[in-house]
């Protein structure tokens, strides 16, 4: 039995690695491709570029099938009702892809934004066509999840990221400009659909269960809903950026961007751990206790990686990129603040998702939602980018106290809070203060003193004052 055990959790670390290794991967290989891209593209076609990222992002936020496959695949009691709800998913997907892909490039030809008025019909097509594969693909990397796939999954995303960066360096050299960056993304989505079909081959039939259907869209509009109100938080910005102040300004932006969602990932890895998790903890006994002590060391460690990209990120940049592109670093500490408010919401906010019906969920985005685009007409004509950081960090910030609020009244938490405080305030201080700051080597130390000072508190909060196993085995 216990032999038994150790076999399963092994088995799980070892699929949590692999996974957190491929969400690096898919989502860090733009930012490990900045030396090469920067060199040869140029301010202003990298900044239509982030534009285009920022159209996939709204469309995978659109899609209709992969989140409600978790919900109902447990009810799936044999292999016939298995192949039955990927079939449909995938069938489902497939065909909403394709009208997504039509709207989304009918869209940006006629939509009256002059940073996609020199897209090319071609250009245009080949949107279109990312959009489509990329739909029909999230089903099938969402259904190798769930069956514990890992070796496929892997095997899928590796040939997708390397038939990405064979392709875009191909065509650089080339001289196909931003036409090498999206020919690869066509590429490398038409590859990744074709192996996940070969994958699901023995299960994929063609059959679209017309109730099953229904099922799914009921409920992946909620999911819709919620993820359409974070867009406009953190997507929508940057469309408004790129309008108002340019392609070039939106490319130094979208640099800074790399670095705070590259942050977000090292800090991805243990929310990855942590939130499939987090309520059978506190279900246990004393779990109350034991969640509280996980999410204080969440915390500070999701400052220690903030502070660590302040200190450490300027001097990569500096290094790696021309100096065209530098003209954001000092936008930097702000971005990342705001993202720590984003984060540290994600930690805080456990008690909101215990009722039946979350319903503090979508009526908390829906309220920031609308303060970020009234901030945003308000800000950034004014005051350009740090309009745009100004409306950001007060929406977060807001967001990260309203969610904390509401869960805590909904579910009670003993949390240290005054070395809580003491720990974290101080280096949310120097983030606040650097971008305000004459450059010189002083200033350089500052993010190594917040990063002593949270060391040097933070010891009272990593040590709990009880013995403590459930969350940790």
């Amino acid at each position: 039995m216990l032999w038994s055990k150790l076999k399963q959790a092994r088995q799980s670390l070892q699929e949590m690695g692999i996974y957190g290794v491929l969400m690096i991967l898919q989502k860090g290989i733009g930012l490990m491709m900045l030396p090469v891209t920067t060199r040869y593209l140029s301010l202003q076609e990298y900044g239509v570029l982030e534009s285009l990222v920022v159209i996939f992002s709204l469309c995978s936020l659109l899609e209709i099938s992969a989140g409600a496959l978790p919900r109902f695949y447990p009810e799936c009691k044999d292999a016939s009702a298995k192949a039955n709800l990927i079939s449909s998913s995938v069938l489902l997907s497939l065909s909403y892809g394709l009208l997504l892909a039509v709207v989304a490039g009918f869209a940006l030809a006629l939509v009256p934004l002059e940073i996609f008025a020199n897209l090319s019909l071609v250009q245009l097509a080949a949107v279109a066509a990312v959009i489509a594969f990329s739909i029909a693909l999230q089903p099938i990397m969402m259904w190798l999840r769930i069956e514990r796939r890992a070796n496929c999954y892997f095997y899928l995303v590796v040939a997708q990221a390397s038939c990405q960066v064979m392709v875009t360096l191909l065509g650089l050299q080339q001289g196909w400009g931003m036409d090498a960056v999206i020919v690869a993304s066509v590429s490398a989505n038409a590859l990744g659909l074709s192996i996940g079909l070969w994958f699901c081959r023995k299960q994929l039939k063609l059959k679209l269960d017309l109730a099953l259907s229904k099922l799914t869209l009921s409920y992946q509009r909620c999911l819709i809903g919620a993820s359409l109100a974070l867009f406009i938080m953190h997507g929508l910005d940057r469309l408004l950026l790129a309008e108002w102040l340019g392609a070039e300004t939106l490319a130094q932006y979208a640099i800074m961007i790399k670095v705070v969602e590259a942050t977000a990932m090292a800090f991805g890895v243990l929310e990855s751990w942590w939130l499939p998790r987090r309520f059978t903890v506190l279900q246990q006994s004393n779990g109350a206790n034991e969640v509280c002590v996980v999410h204080q060391r969440l915390l500070l460690a999701l400052m220690l990686l903030i502070l660590s990209a302040a200190l450490f990120a300027p001097l990569v940049l500096k290094w790696v990129l021309p100096v065209e592109y530098l003209g954001g670093i000092e936008w930097l500490p702000l971005m990342l603040l705001a993202l720590g408010f984003k984060l540290a919401t994600a930690v805080t906010d456990i008690g909101c998702y215990l009722p039946n019906s979350p319903v503090w969920l979508p009526r908390i985005n829906a309220l920031s939602a609308v303060l970020a685009v009234g901030l945003y007409y308000l800000l950034i004509p004014s005051w350009g980018v740090w309009g745009l950081i100004v409306a950001t960090n007060s929406v977060f910030a807001l967001r990260f106290v309203l969610f904390t609020m509401m869960s805590l009244r909904l579910q009670a938490l003993p949390y240290k809070v005054l070395p809580l405080l003491a720990a974290l305030l101080p280096p949310l201080g120097l983030l606040l203060a650097l971008p305000f700051l004459t450059p010189s080597i002083w200033t350089s130390l500052l993010p190594v003193i917040g990063l002593s000072w949270l060391l040097a508190w933070g010891m009272q909060l990593i040590k709990p004052t009880v013995h403590f196993k459930k969350a940790y085995v």
